[in-house]
């Protein structure tokens, strides 16, 4: 029987940075919707689900969602308990997590890893750890039973919140494989920065998806890179932010992160 394999978006209204960021504007509509027609032409993910919390201030993402696309509304904070329901609520078998702060994600790059996936047979699989492409492509993907592990093994905040640590730090319970294909050079992650998170990088993305989305629908994460090669001053434009994540809050705590992979902003 053929594995039913979903991906699960996060996605949330208060962001304390960025509040409300996946409805800033797009060419046309807001970002969270190219980010959903982006996943859409991939040609392996079954479902899409939008998992949100189900506090009253995240109402607005359930009815602008309603009847478009598949949601699933859980814990706000537990999102490990989020994800896991909503895996369980629509029988998944693999899941692939993206996080709705990552509007220029490439579909060919999970389709890839989708394949790879399967083939090892892992438990998990990802480009984030250690990280091969730059912050705004990341991809997990994992069985519904390394998830299941997670779930009810995991007791740190920490690791319910960010919902993929307990695994990372317990390799000889999952078969843990990372995705760094031949032509993705090590300086990328550290070279540029093409999430979601802070006004610097709406910026940068309202650029790209303003030179890009005209020409075709489908750029990818290489027309990305050549626009910004031929565009250096606007790879400057959040350059301090690079490498500024969650991991800097719990450097102590995570088994297999290191310094080098975080920094503080400098204000």
């Amino acid at each position: 029987m053929k594995k039913k394999i979903h991906c699960i978006v996060q996605c949330r209204l208060s962001s304390s940075r960025l509040p409300a960021k996946i409805f800033l504007p797009g060419p046309k509509k807001p970002l969270i919707d190219h980010l959903i027609e982006r996943l859409n032409f991939s040609k392996k993910i079954d479902k899409i689900i939008l998992a949100i919390p189900k506090s009253n201030k995240n109402n607005f993402i359930n009815d602008y969602f309603n009847k478009k696309i598949s949601l699933y509304r859980g814990d706000e904070f537990n999102v490990l308990k989020r994800y896991y329901f909503c895996a369980k609520k629509y029988k998944s078998d693999i899941i692939i997590r993206i996080t709705s702060d990552c509007p220029l994600m490439d579909f060919r790059i999970i389709d890839e890893m989708i394949k790879k996936f399967l083939e090892d047979n892992c438990d998990y699989l990802s480009n984030v750890h250690p990280p091969s492409y730059p912050d705004g492509f990341d991809v997990e993907i994992m069985t519904f039973n390394a998830l299941t592990k997670a779930y009810k093994s995991a007791k740190k905040n920490f690791q319910k919140e960010h919902v993929t640590p307990y695994i990372w730090d317990n390799p000889k319970l999952f078969k843990i494989n990372n995705y760094w294909p031949i032509y993705i050079k090590n300086t990328l992650h550290n070279s540029y920065r093409l999430t979601l998170d802070y006004l610097e990088d709406f910026i940068l993305i309202s650029k790209i998806y303003k030179e890009l989305y005209k020409k075709d629908k489908k750029f990818s994460f290489f027309d990305i890179m050549n626009y910004l090669n031929k565009n250096p001053n606007y790879i400057k434009l959040n350059k301090k932010l690079i490498k500024v994540n969650w991991y800097s809050l719990y450097i102590d705590k995570l088994k297999t992160i290191k310094k080098k992979d975080t920094r503080i902003i400098n204000k």
